[in-house]
């Protein structure tokens, strides 16, 4: 069953309070004391993340307790947390702030991620956008929404008096003419050369994290997506949205996404036909190079 309207607006009235009272104020405003480094030298966490998690967490624990809860800073601490998302009748999964390396440097290319998965599926998927006070948004099988905000009602928590856009993707049909999003320094040795030369084979190629990636592809301002790897909090919301936009999302070998998925890497593309190409490029199963 999905969501119904006044349980959908609550939760986007949650994000966008986290993203306007606590995530707005500290960017560009962080100290080096504000900022740490967790697995790797670009897998940042920042006193805003934590905080906002807190926030939406603490939040949903009141408007729905009977919810379980999956953050992605709680998973840090407790990674078998991530077993909720299989188990419960009723999941929201938090990323609170998505592209942390780019919050912490002053760049505006982050988000806030929420998904709600029933008894494993997921059902909504909200990519919010604080800088911009914006967001997309779908339910499944309902399609995917651009919710645009004014001047006047950006960062006030203000309902938005625009209709909400629905997304609608045209394939491109010509590999040479894509434009895409993958990060070919993720990869190592043998495989981050293979794919700096694939990737040269494109009109454009960005690194962007998961919740600005997901928004732009479902727009159609870009082809296709590759990430390295598999998180929840990363996926769920925009593989939900992307599929309602009419693109396609499955691991690079095959396997249909679920939230439950842990390993793999994710190509999103717009159309089936796209999807076969891209994969078998990526995969090496054809010399058209």
């Amino acid at each position: 069953m999905n969501l119904d309207k006044p349980t959908q607006a609550r939760l986007i009235n949650i994000v966008r309070r986290a993203g306007q009272e606590i995530v707005m104020p500290s960017f560009r405003q962080l100290g080096a004391a504000d900022v740490k480094t967790k697995s790797s030298l670009t897998d940042l966490v920042t006193i805003a993340d934590k905080a906002s998690e807190n926030f939406i967490s603490n939040e949903i624990r009141t408007a729905f307790p009977d919810w379980e809860i999956v953050g992605e800073e709680a998973v840090a601490d407790a990674p078998s947390t991530t077993n909720k998302i299989a188990t419960a009748d009723t999941c929201v999964i938090i990323d609170p702030i998505d592209g942390t390396w780019n919050y912490a440097h002053g760049l505006s290319d982050f988000g806030i991620i929420l998904a709600v998965v029933v008894k494993g599926v997921t059902r909504f998927g909200l990519l919010y956008d604080p800088v911009n006070d914006d967001w997309i948004y779908a339910n499944l099988g309902e399609g995917a929404f651009f919710q645009r905000t004014t001047m006047n009602e950006k960062g006030r928590n203000q309902t938005p008096t625009q209709a909400p856009l629905p997304l609608h993707i045209t394939a491109e049909p010509e590999l040479d003419k894509l434009a895409g999003i993958m990060s070919v320094n993720s990869y190592s040795d043998e495989r981050k050369r293979d794919f700096a030369l694939k990737a040269s084979r494109f009109v454009r190629i960005n690194n962007l994290p998961s919740c600005p990636a997901y928004r732009q592809i479902a727009q159609g301002h870009f082809h296709f997506s590759l990430t390295y790897k598999m998180l929840p909090w990363d996926h769920a919301a925009g593989v939900l949205v992307h599929t309602e936009a009419g693109g396609i999302c499955r691991t690079l070998d095959g396997q249909e996404y679920s939230p439950t998925l842990l390993k793999g890497e994710m190509l999103a593309a717009q159309s089936e036909t796209q999807w076969q190409e891209l994969a078998a490029y990526f995969r090496n199963e054809t010399s058209d190079h």
